[in-house]
């Protein structure tokens, strides 16, 4: 119920907005909505786990942002983050909201993106895992 993106498989669970490439990687840079599919095992006293890394660089030019988090389209949670380097999300999630026969979607928005200067290619967040844990 865990994607890691250095699993090998991880791709197989993007629906939009993360950035792939043919390379094994640890992390992969996500866009505007950053979206994965994942098929709950279970409903019952399940979290949503997120995480990511916001980059310094980034953040000198974007400042403070604010990520919203949605399991199958219902907003969760909404948090503000205030400085760069790694974060850690987690809440539980309500037992209605998922289901086991059909993959659920989780979805991060992010407020403001990084404009990179030089080719105006656009960023978001540093995604390295996101999925559903027991609580």
């Amino acid at each position: 119920m865990m994607v890691e993106m250095s699993d090998p498989d991880a791709q197989a669970h993007f629906v939009r907005d993360i950035v792939t490439t043919n390379e094994k990687v640890q992390w992969y840079w996500t866009a505007q909505r950053p979206t994965l599919r994942i098929l709950a095992v279970e409903t019952e006293g399940l979290k949503l786990v997120v995480d990511f890394s916001i980059w310094d660089v980034g953040f000198k030019q974007t400042g403070p942002l604010e990520l919203s988090f949605f399991v199958n389209e219902r907003l969760l949670d909404k948090v503000r983050y205030e400085s760069p380097g790694a974060k850690h999300f987690e809440k539980p999630v309500p037992a209605d909201w998922l289901k086991t026969d059909v993959e659920s979607t989780v979805a991060i928005s992010i407020d403001k993106l990084y404009t990179a200067p030089q080719d105006g290619a656009k960023f978001g967040v540093i995604l390295t895992k996101a999925g559903f844990e027991r609580r």
